[in-house]
């Protein structure tokens, strides 16, 4: 097997052994983005952990008002600021909420070997408070096939380059284009099986894309919520690399209504 690495949010992949990496914080973007307009994503969500010097993230997507999605292999725990409302991540912001967890739900099929199911559900201590710049992204109410070449949005406070492992004070974004299934799968073939709950994107010759502290953000194809950022190469938004994003197709959906609906009917 070649000796090849893959990113996730704090983490480094080789040969099936992991290696954890500290990512500091300054100030930059998403590779090859752009800053979004302050509050135009106002679904997004930033999981922030700072533990003395070292800081760490994962995007997430408010799905409803008490309820956050992002990727499991995200390591959330009660430190961990839940941010709604933002588009800095140090400024003060009037628009800014920060939540708690009560609890979290991880696919049970989720393996940090395989990445299958890289899907989890995070319940709020509260509901977050609507208004313009704080709003839910629906699940997808179809899960369509998407055709290769399909361009796509993503967005995230993840670093912006290999040569500084720096996370972004700001929530930039980027459009990513869907490749097909099958070059997929031979890109990865030596290390990772991709499975029928995953999405791939590749560009052809541009360098951008997503990076470490991207992960867990949304894959939103056609105006819906199609995925969530997974992994990629360690070297990021390298033209003809293959990011994979966990796949929203009708049996993971069918797992967050459960889980959401049967939480909520032990409510009363």
């Amino acid at each position: 097997m070649a000796d090849t690495k893959i990113f996730t949010t704090g983490f480094l992949f080789s040969a099936a052994v992991f290696f954890l990496v500290i990512w500091q914080c300054e100030c930059t973007e998403i590779i090859g983005g752009r800053e979004a307009i302050a509050h135009s994503r106002p679904y997004m969500v930033a999981l922030y952990l700072k533990q003395k010097k070292i800081k760490t993230i994962c995007g997430g997507v408010l799905i409803k008002p008490s309820w956050v999605l992002t990727a499991a292999h995200c390591e959330i725990t009660n430190n961990t600021k839940i941010i709604v409302g933002a588009h800095s991540l140090s400024a003060r912001e009037s628009q800014k909420q920060i939540v708690h967890m009560i609890r979290k739900f991880q696919h049970k099929n989720f393996r940090r070997e395989t990445f299958d199911y890289d899907v989890q559900l995070l319940q709020l201590s509260k509901d977050a408070v609507l208004g313009t710049d704080v709003s839910v992204l629906p699940l997808p109410a179809k899960c369509k096939l998407l055709k290769p070449g399909t361009v796509c949005e993503t967005a995230g406070w993840g670093t912006t380059t290999n040569d500084q492992n720096l996370i972004s004070d700001k929530l930039m974004e980027v459009n990513v284009t869907i490749m097909a299934r099958k070059p997929c799968i031979e890109k990865w073939k030596s290390l990772i099986n991709i499975t029928r709950n995953m999405i791939c994107t590749s560009e052809k010759s541009e360098v951008k894309g997503t990076c470490v502290g991207d992960s867990g953000g949304p894959l939103i194809c056609n105006g819906a919520l199609t995925g969530l950022t997974s992994f990629g190469n360690l070297e990021c938004a390298t033209p003809g690399d293959a990011s994979v994003y966990t796949k929203l197709n009708r049996k993971i959906v069918l797992w967050i209504k459960k889980i959401i609906t049967g939480v909520s009917s032990n409510l009363f």
